[in-house]
């Protein structure tokens, strides 16, 4: 079950106490029907608790009696579609008054109330919204059938705290959010609470991982950078012992020199432990520059020589 059919789940099997709240919600997933009107399908979906769901609310809030298709494709292990329909012409009539679905926007009847936008969006979910898999992304959506609707209930949104962004999609249009913290407040807004708290716990877990993932990209960064200059190091050693001996060095140089090459892999903290008396790490790299600077003066004598 993906995480949008769990959101969807937990919506179904909240209670709804009051009337106007019932209303609003029936209200958010008739308007949203692109073909209504006109031939009485309110929406399809894969999934028959939702459309058992919207039969027993339109029975139990507006008397009307709907009709649940079903239809199989011929994809092995396919289950199916469930059309929801509105089949006798008066009662779509009678529904399409009631609820003003003919009027141009959002009607207040259904709205004015503070409990009811959040029911109205609810509703919207169920039919006509989805969420993406927080693991991988956050991305939730409502699919509006026109530009002017999409801007309505953007607007209505708004009023509670949630930031819409619009776009077109295949010639609808998309209302969606891509914050996680937007997604938490609007599930916990229409009474998902807890997808809200399963969304957090994504959240946190996807948090620790990258954090550790930062930490380990940034010990590798490191690790590569103390090998990088190691190497350099023991290039520069190397090369003045083969020129001329490593009493070509002062002598407070030589004992790190002759340490650097025995002990390539260690950081600079290591060897100066291990000198006697052992440095501070910035008194090392301190003697390992004046080491290389010793190198590039042998390299400067070698290309004058050549010349």
């Amino acid at each position: 079950m993906t995480f949008s059919q769990q959101v969807k789940q937990e919506l179904c099997r909240l209670e709804i106490r009051r009337e106007c709240c019932a209303l609003a919600q029936l209200y958010g997933m008739l308007l949203f029907s692109r073909s209504f009107c006109q031939d009485g399908q309110v929406f399809s979906t894969e999934s028959r608790q939702i459309a058992d769901y919207f039969a027993q609310l339109m029975a139990g809030t507006a008397g009307t009696v709907v009709t649940i298709r079903t239809d199989f494709h011929k994809k092995s292990g396919d289950t199916g579609r469930f059309t929801v329909l509105v089949e006798d012409e008066g009662q779509r009539e009678l529904i399409t008054e009631r609820f003003g679905l003919r009027l141009p926007g959002l009607s207040p009847l259904f709205l004015e109330k503070e409990c009811c936008p959040a029911s109205f969006f609810r509703g919207i979910f169920l039919l006509y919204g989805s969420i993406t898999n927080p693991e991988r992304e956050y991305h939730l959506e409502l699919a509006a059938p026109s530009a002017y609707m999409a801007e309505e209930v953007f607007l209505l949104g708004k009023t509670a705290g949630i930031q819409w962004k619009i776009s077109r999609r295949k010639g609808g249009f998309i209302l969606y959010v891509k914050e996680s913290e937007q997604i938490e407040d609007f599930l916990t807004w229409i009474g998902a609470t807890k997808s809200t708290l399963k969304l957090m716990d994504i959240k946190i877990i996807k948090e620790m991982r990258n954090k550790v993932n930062r930490a380990t990209n940034c010990e590798t960064a490191n690790l590569d950078k103390t090998v990088d200059a190691s190497r350099a190091q023991v290039a520069d050693i190397a090369y003045i012992k083969e020129r001329c001996g490593l009493s070509y060095l002062d002598e407070e140089l030589r004992p790190l020199a002759e340490l650097r090459l025995q002990n390539p892999e260690c950081s600079l903290r290591e060897l100066a432990e291990m000198l006697n008396p052992p440095l501070s790490r910035s008194g090392v790299n301190h003697r390992l520059q004046r080491i290389r600077q010793a190198a590039e003066r042998l390299r400067a004598e070698r290309k004058d020589e050549r010349k």
